[in-house]
């Protein structure tokens, strides 16, 4: 049980629960103890009561006066009842009709010589004593009919069962908005992540919650160490990149002299001088590539991507290309500006490099992920040959500038972002580049990019 709520809600019902059970019990049978203490001591009043009414009959024998007892043991079943043994002589009570009165087994209540027992299914509260009166043993046993206090206390109990259970549901209602209040500021922040997430934000806001604002401030931390560490990163790539620069001008120059003197010697150490320099670009352009998207990064494409147009008419100036732009204006990239510039400029310049009048690129986004197309009027390729051509450094026609590394570096930053990529024929029977790169890390895509 991963909830938070549904802990803190259920052991708060078990708890309750637990509590109420001890509680009912002990009320239940308190409130017993004291009914059957209150009808014991009543009892024991009405045996000094009987003892004083036994008399001697005029004719010889043992006898109750009716004047000196309560009605109750004159009526029939009445629930009051008593016997009484005389020097071996039994009398019974009016009351107690043929019935007898069972008073050697049963359970101690409060004074010692109270039981309760049960007669047939009636409960009913035996005193059994014996008194000495005017030099005889006088055995007396009263009984009490209770079913009607047990009969009471049952209503009682399950009124109080009601009235608990009513009191738990508005117990449990109050738990659960304190709860939710409670867990109102990890709501928050949840929901402020997931706006990270989608670059909507640039660092969670401050937490009026002690227990919470910890955790903001260490996830704020967190974001902006990113931020650091790839700013570093990528400044160390581009020292990296000038201080290799000045070698390799200065190796090239050598090799020019050495051509003078040896033309084949000179021509390997170019080859391996044109190899080391695409090593370089090529390793320098991987580290350049951020990767899965910084929390808060999002790029929009409609500027970035008439920059690029602007760019690439100027270069290709020369050629009269028609570069389409379809973009929604609320398409955004997830992820790192250079990275976008990186994905788009090479695929822009290999389509604009072999169109013949005609380019398009199309930006669409749905809830999930961004949708682009770039597509001309070029050539295209062979479906066998698209896989050679995502191969890193290959080059289908070596007519053209390049060193192949530019779809390598565009398939190397799809696959950073999790997106995917399909090379089809356009419908101007050209090349078309069809990416999806999805908004958030935990979104699954098809396992061909859809176009």
């Amino acid at each position: 049980m991963k909830s938070i709520e549904r802990r803190l809600n259920l052991s708060f019902i078990a708890i309750t629960v637990v509590v109420f059970m001890v509680v009912w019990f002990a009320h239940d049978w308190v409130l017993r103890q004291a009914a059957y203490e209150f009808v014991s001591s009543r009892m024991n009043s009405d045996a000094h009561t009987l003892l004083k009414s036994v008399e001697m009959k005029p004719g010889g024998g043992w006898q109750v006066n009716p004047h000196y007892i309560s009605p109750n043991f004159q009526r029939p079943m009445s629930g009051h009842y008593f016997k009484i043994a005389v020097d071996g002589e039994w009398l019974h009570s009016r009351s107690l009709w043929d019935g007898n009165i069972p008073h050697e087994t049963g359970i101690t209540i409060g004074e010692q010589n109270v039981r309760l027992i049960y007669k047939g299914d009636k409960p009913m509260l035996v005193l059994d004593e014996i008194f000495m009166k005017d030099g005889l043993k006088v055995h007396l046993v009263l009984g009490e009919d209770v079913s009607v206090i047990d009969n009471a206390l049952k209503k009682l109990s399950w009124l109080v069962i009601g009235v608990g259970v009513g009191f738990l549901v508005i117990l449990l209602c109050c738990q659960m908005w304190v709860v939710r209040k409670g867990l109102g500021s990890l709501s928050d922040v949840r929901l402020e992540i997931s706006l990270l997430k989608q670059g909507e934000i640039r660092q969670l806001t401050d937490s009026d919650t002690l227990e919470v604002e910890p955790l903001v401030t260490e996830i704020n931390y967190l974001v902006q160490n990113m931020e650091v560490r790839l700013q570093r990163s990528r400044n160390a790539v581009g020292n990296l990149a000038h201080a290799a620069k000045t070698p390799l001008t200065v190796l090239d120059r050598q090799i020019e002299a050495l051509e003078l003197l040896d033309h084949d010697r000179a021509q390997a150490f170019r080859e391996q001088s044109v190899r080391l320099r695409e090593l370089m670009e090529r390793e320098l352009t991987r580290a350049r590539i951020a990767g899965a998207a910084l929390p808060g990064q999002r790029v929009y494409l409609q500027q970035e991507l008439e920059k690029l147009q602007r760019t690439m008419l100027a270069i290709y100036r020369d050629r009269d290309l028609d570069i389409e732009l379809r973009l929604s204006e609320k398409a955004w990239f997830p992820g790192e500006r250079d990275d976008l510039l990186e994905l788009l400029g090479n695929l822009l310049d290999n389509a604009c490099k072999w169109a013949s009048s005609k380019v398009r690129v199309t930006a669409m986004m749905d809830e999930d992920c961004l949708h682009l197309v770039i597509e001309d009027d070029g050539p295209g390729i062979p479906p066998e040959k698209i896989n050679q051509m995502l191969t890193r450094g290959e080059r289908l026609d070596e007519s053209r500038s390049g060193h192949g590394l530019g779809m390598s570096i565009v398939v190397e930053i799809v696959n950073q972002y999790s997106g995917k990529l399909a090379l089809e024929k356009s419908e101007y029977q050209g090349l078309k580049a069809a990416l999806m790169l999805p908004l958030r890390t935990d979104i699954e895509l098809p396992e061909k990019a859809t176009t």
